[in-house]
């Protein structure tokens, strides 16, 4: 097992790695409210990839291969939530965060919102419910146990190197672009990013649905 775990942690850090919907989520909260609004939104997105990787240990991806109609209207929604997520960091003015807001509040509105970004994001509902079974070997044990290891270990190395980004994102925008005009546009960029996304990942539904 140890060699296809090493093989499924190069796996993950090289999708994580690649700017999807989760990464310019957390980028653009935390341009725009700060590394502690960037902390709890990758705290949320682990959080949500936790819950789903209960889902996939209880079998659940055979409802969706079952009702494929479901997935699919599952991934609808998480493109219209995430688009709706790109629309407010498009129209941000560093709000998410104001003065005018509770700590706790703004806390939690960066954690639900993660959470939400990872439970609908397509990108991540396709590769805990169609790749990471592909990583199974009946040799290692009940196929629960291995989601388990290998769903949690996806959720805390997108706790790990999100909240790396957060850090690194608010230090790089207070470092050389300390004026809030200018943060405000970096967070807007990443809102219009998040936005390109999610319309080139309904591009390629829509093509692939096509070429069925």
């Amino acid at each position: 097992m140890s060699g296809r775990y090493l093989v499924f942690v190069a796996t993950v850090v090289s999708l994580i790695a690649v700017p999807g919907p989760d990464m310019l989520y957390v980028l653009g909260r935390a341009l725009a409210s700060g590394a502690r609004a960037g902390r709890f939104s990758a705290a949320g997105i682990a959080f949500g990839y936790a819950l789903l990787t209960l889902l996939v240990a209880a079998g659940f991806q055979l409802v969706f291969a079952a009702f494929p109609a479901l997935f699919l209207a599952l991934k609808y929604i998480g493109v219209a939530y995430l688009s709706w997520l790109a629309f407010r960091l498009i129209r941000s003015d560093g709000g998410f965060g104001a003065p005018s807001r509770s700590r706790e509040r703004t806390d939690w509105a960066a954690f639900s919102a993660g959470v939400g970004t990872s439970l609908l994001n397509p990108k991540g509902l396709l590769f805990y419910f169609a790749i990471l079974p592909q990583f199974f070997d009946a040799a290692d044990g009940p196929f629960w146990r291995h989601a388990l290891v290998y769903g949690w270990t996806t959720s805390f190395l997108c706790l790990t190197l999100y909240s790396a980004l957060a850090h690194a994102a608010s230090y790089g925008a207070r470092r050389w672009t300390p004026e809030p005009t200018a943060s405000r546009n970096l967070s807007r960029l990443a809102g219009v990013l998040l936005l390109v996304s999610v319309l080139a990942m309904l591009g390629a539904e829509w093509s692939g649905a096509a070429l069925h």
